[in-house]
């Protein structure tokens, strides 16, 4: 039987070993993208002999998570871990990958299978958030230039003095924005400007005349993955989003091949801007739903994908 307990600190190196390679590009291998949504001990982990599965609650659904698995044997072994564990009750396993979903067989019974393209990841070059060369990155460097010639600029990385300025920077942003903001965001970031040390991130801070206009939290995964957590800016000053873009992928990103700036989250301005900066790929997910209509102890067959 699995045993979960609220996600800490201490789990980030067993969760790092068991983390597999062959999802290595999906959101879910990165232990802070967990660690840092844990804003109501509603996050917990479990480690089995092969395997780690992570479970968050989100409103009243229970989500569940697997970074160490990428084949259909395996999820075939975790899912029974989680429908022994979860003795027929309502659940989800989110963040499946397309290579999982494509190669099963059959799917388990009481359960359906969808497309989750609000959480899919936005997968980029590298080297091309830092050179911005070529037609389809014109307009981008365009704003990086622009940016350079009309403000006195200065990048420089976190430390607690400015803790309370990105807070105030973080609410002046939420009070303007144009969808809705989880209010757990806040909180979540706070995580990060506390336990950034001991989460190897990277918190950029774009000052322009000593003033924070933008910040950006990011990290390098154990496979040399990037992933950009958070990403704040003040739009009065023009470019100012494509500027802290740029600085983070070349100065703290720059020995990586490949950057992770997560999923859109279904918001439309959110998913024309990921867009816009040419993603190489889109990393599909899928969710896995098991809803027992029967009331009835789950039994562990199949029927044909069709």
């Amino acid at each position: 039987m699995l045993n979960f307990e609220k996600i800490s600190l201490k789990h980030k190196q067993p969760f790092e070993k068991c983390v597999n390679q062959d999802i290595k590009l999906n959101s879910i291998s990165d232990f802070n993208f967990f660690y840092l949504w844990n804003t109501t001990d509603n996050v917990e982990i479990a480690f089995s002999t092969d395997f780690c599965i992570v479970k968050g609650v989100w409103g009243k659904k229970t989500f569940f998570y697997l970074p160490s698995v990428a084949t259909v044997e395996d999820f075939e072994k975790v899912y029974k871990l989680i429908s022994d564990y979860q003795n027929g009750k309502h659940f989800y396993i989110a963040g499946l990958s397309a290579e999982i979903v494509n190669n099963i067989a059959c799917i388990p019974d009481n359960c359906t299978i969808s497309y989750d393209r609000n959480a899919n990841d936005y997968i980029y070059l590298t080297q091309d958030l830092i050179e911005l060369s070529g037609k389809k990155f014109h307009s981008k460097k365009n704003f990086v230039n622009s940016f350079k010639n009309s403000y006195k600029y200065e990048f420089v990385e976190y430390n607690e003095s400015y803790y309370q300025e990105i807070l105030n920077l973080y609410d002046n942003w939420m009070s303007h924005s144009e969808h809705a903001v989880d209010k757990k965001e806040k909180i979540a970031i706070m995580r990060a400007l506390a336990d950034y040390k001991e989460l190897n991130l990277k918190i950029g801070l774009l000052l322009v005349s000593g003033k924070i206009v933008a910040f950006s939290v990011s990290a390098i995964s154990v496979h040399n993955i990037a992933q950009v957590f958070f990403e704040k800016a003040d739009t009065q000053y023009k470019g100012v989003y494509a500027m802290i873009n740029n600085l983070t992928a070349s100065t703290f990103l720059n020995t990586t091949t490949f950057i992770n700036r997560e999923e859109d989250m279904g918001i439309e301005g959110l998913r024309k801007a990921k867009l816009s900066y040419n993603p190489t790929t889109i990393y599909e997910k899928y969710i896995l739903e098991y809803k027992n209509e029967q009331k009835r102890t789950l039994q562990f067959g199949f029927w044909r994908r069709r």
